[in-house]
């Protein structure tokens, strides 16, 4: 039976707020969702999320849902760094220092939880700028807004596995993006748009097959 609680927890712009669904008490992998982007509606209550949480509890994944500062219950204001942040933060966006401190948490009260990472729109390019910095070793992007946002290429610290998958409609994402980057495996689903909109099965095949290929790869 699936469990979930709420928490609050400290993070770099002031509380964050966290929810944790188990779908058992022992859990090996925890998957940490980021979510659309706040001045668009964005929070971790997001429909797409909820269909790929829904396909990662089926599979005995554990899912930690948070909002990004100035969403929800969390603190700060989006898209704005702190006083401390401006002086001593490398890493842009901000929204990836919300990230970094929900890792934290993960490794302090889960530690023996192999976390690993899935952004939607926003969300997977915070995602794939904290490469660097967050340690995980397996992303799943969903729909990553590659026309509109930056994503540069990293030459160290890059995540063992990244894969992406957008809607073939959606004029949000530029395919051309990842041509010359062999290293991440993509997926085109066939009509659609940046919502998935008709593409719910489509989208949890898709997180099953990364699922499965992350098993691969972690057991080499």
């Amino acid at each position: 039976m699936q469990t979930t609680q709420a928490y609050k927890i400290p993070g770099p712009a002031g509380v964050i707020e966290l929810q944790l669904t188990l779908p058992q008490q022992q859990i090996e992998r925890l998957a940490v969702l980021c979510h659309p982007h706040p001045l668009y509606g964005g929070s971790m209550h997001d429909g797409v999320l909820e269909i790929a949480a829904t396909a990662l509890l089926a599979q005995g994944i554990g899912v930690v849902r948070f909002n990004f500062r100035g969403v929800g219950d969390s603190q700060g204001i989006s898209g704005r760094g702190t006083d401390d942040e401006r002086q001593q933060a490398s890493y842009k966006p901000v929204e990836i220092g919300d990230l970094l401190a929900v890792l934290d948490w993960v490794s302090t009260e889960h530690p023996s939880a192999n976390a690993f990472g899935v952004g939607y729109s926003f969300g997977a390019n915070v995602l794939w700028q904290s490469q660097p910095l967050c340690g995980m070793e397996q992303m799943l992007l969903i729909a990553p807004p590659t026309a509109a946002m930056a994503f540069d290429a990293h030459p160290t610290a890059k995540a063992k596995q990244v894969a992406a998958v957008w809607c073939a409609a959606d004029d949000i994402v530029d395919p051309k993006r990842f041509d010359a980057d062999p290293e991440v495996a993509c997926t085109e689903l066939a009509g659609g748009d940046h919502f998935f909109s008709g593409q719910a099965y489509a989208l949890t095949e898709s997180v099953i097959a990364f699922l499965k290929q992350a098993q691969s790869i972690n057991r080499e």
